[in-house]
């Protein structure tokens, strides 16, 4: 895998770990704002006492370590799926080939396949980014698995 490839996973990682932990956060600052009241010199809980709080508490980081650790798993699958189609590429051409056979792009999309499954990045595969035609073929994998690549997928050790 790519310098750069692994980057923008690792990217992507520490964006969702973000996300999940601000929405964490925004509902745990949301039911406090809504329950303490701070009163002189000390903090009366409107409706819950300490107890309950620190068994919400627990509960959402639970929640929180739950999520990362899923997050963490799904990572894997997708570095483990980056390396697979840049094998793939390997033995399929450039990623701006068109040979004039029906498919184009480093994964040699067929045009109906590429619409499909990439066509929102560009008009045709050999005119996406690598990143952008990987995404798309991991698409393509959830759906048909590594058979749509059977050769090139045998010599990588995808397929038997």
């Amino acid at each position: 895998m790519t310098r750069r490839a692994a980057t923008l996973l690792l990217a992507a990682y520490l964006a969702l770990v973000a996300i999940a932990t601000a929405a964490v956060h925004a509902a745990t600052d949301r039911a406090s704002s809504q329950l303490r009241e701070i009163g002189h010199g000390q903090i009366r809980f409107a409706g819950a006492g300490p107890e309950r709080w620190a068994l919400r508490f627990r509960r959402q980081r639970r929640v929180a370590n739950t999520l990362r650790t899923e997050l963490g798993a799904r990572l894997d699958r997708i570095v483990w799926l980056v390396t697979a189609f840049e094998c793939v590429h390997g033995y399929e051409g450039a990623w701006n080939a068109n040979t004039g056979n029906g498919y184009a792009g480093g994964l040699q999309f067929g045009p109906a396949e590429w619409q499909r499954y990439g066509g929102t990045y560009a008009p045709t595969a050999d005119t996406a980014t690598p990143a952008q035609q990987i995404a798309a073929a991991i698409g393509y994998h959830a759906a048909a698995g590594f058979y749509p690549w059977p050769n090139t997928a045998r010599m990588c050790g995808l397929l038997r």
